[in-house]
């Protein structure tokens, strides 16, 4: 889920006057459809966005929502557990474990907290969401180590706080027919998009709307506009063997969530052996997730585009 497109709805239905409540997993346990964050919006008029896992699970719990708003209740909680073998609040499913999800009903007093949220998205900066039974705010200056906290001491004692603001972030170098293909999955999925490309002139012909932004640098020089750390994830599909050179020597000593580049295994070969010679650490090329993407025998763009969105997600969520 786009969490920009989701919060610009959620203004926009503020903004409508719309009665409204969101939805979110403050905890997940095993195998829990529903994980950490998972957010969704249940509008009185019947318009939905969002999930909470799925299923007959998110039905109820839309149902639930609904109520919530006939009654004029603001804040609720509940604890389902996806079994059919137990006395406790029952999700309706059976695929094991359970989540906790909280019920906060939004409107004009929410409207600004929710502009903020959305001016952090847009500049892909951190901040911390909190939501208490009496309490929802965003602090644009606060972060906290982990993405999602939930402190709970019974139905109207809890806290649930989740860093919120930055994107996960694709560095795509190379704006060719596959960067051009990556770059409008990865926007597709939520990422932040970068596309670097040593030719002013690929951003004109290709047309790549779905990039955030389009930086025109040397592929020796990608380094400096890359933020190292748990939210990037590097992709490199430039059009030559000296352009995948020179980008992984760049960013290879990078910290960085994800390394991966496009090229067959005998190019990969030899260029490995080649930085290998001038001085490059080969326990570092090991990390780096080439030939890149699942091997699903993708050939097209579209489909080599998959493939590596695919691996993403898997190395996401390790």
């Amino acid at each position: 889920m786009n969490e920009i497109d989701f919060w610009n709805y959620l203004l926009e239905t503020i903004e409508s006057k719309i009665k409204t409540v969101l939805l979110i997993v403050a905890q997940a346990v095993d195998s829990s459809p529903g994980r950490e964050g998972f957010k969704m919006i249940v509008r009185e008029d019947g318009k939905l966005m969002g999930t909470i896992g799925g299923g007959i699970m998110e039905r109820n719990m839309v149902d639930y929502a609904r109520e919530l708003l006939s009654q004029n209740k603001s804040t609720a909680i509940r604890r389902l557990h996806h079994s059919l073998h137990t006395c406790a609040d029952k999700s309706g499913m059976i695929c094991g474990g359970y989540q906790i999800i909280l019920f906060k009903t939004v409107g004009d007093s929410e409207k600004e907290i929710v502009k903020r949220i959305l001016d952090n998205l847009q500049k892909n900066k951190n901040g911390l969401l909190s939501v208490l039974n009496d309490y929802f705010g965003f602090n644009e200056s606060e972060d906290q180590k982990e993405n999602f906290t939930f402190n709970y001491s019974n139905d109207e004692e809890w806290v649930y706080k989740e860093t919120i603001g930055r994107r996960d972030t694709a560095y795509i170098i190379g704006g060719g027919h596959v960067g051009l293909a990556v770059s409008q999955i990865m926007n597709f999925i939520g990422f932040h998009v970068v596309v670097m490309d040593h030719r002013p002139e690929i951003f004109q012909n290709t047309a790549n709307v779905f990039a955030d932004e389009m930086i025109v640098t040397t592929y020796d020089k990608i380094a400096q506009f890359i933020k190292e750390g748990k939210y990037s994830y590097v992709i490199i599909v430039t059009p030559q063997h000296s352009g995948d050179k020179d980008a992984l020597k760049a960013v290879l000593n990078m910290n960085l969530k994800y390394l991966g580049m496009m090229g067959s295994r005998k190019k990969i070969k030899t260029l490995f052996e080649e930085i290998v010679a001038e001085g490059f650490d080969k326990e570092k090329l090991a990390g780096v997730h080439s030939p890149i993407g699942l091997e699903i025998e993708a050939e097209t763009p579209q489909e080599i585009a998959i493939s590596i969105a695919a691996e993403i997600i898997k190395i996401k969520y390790e």
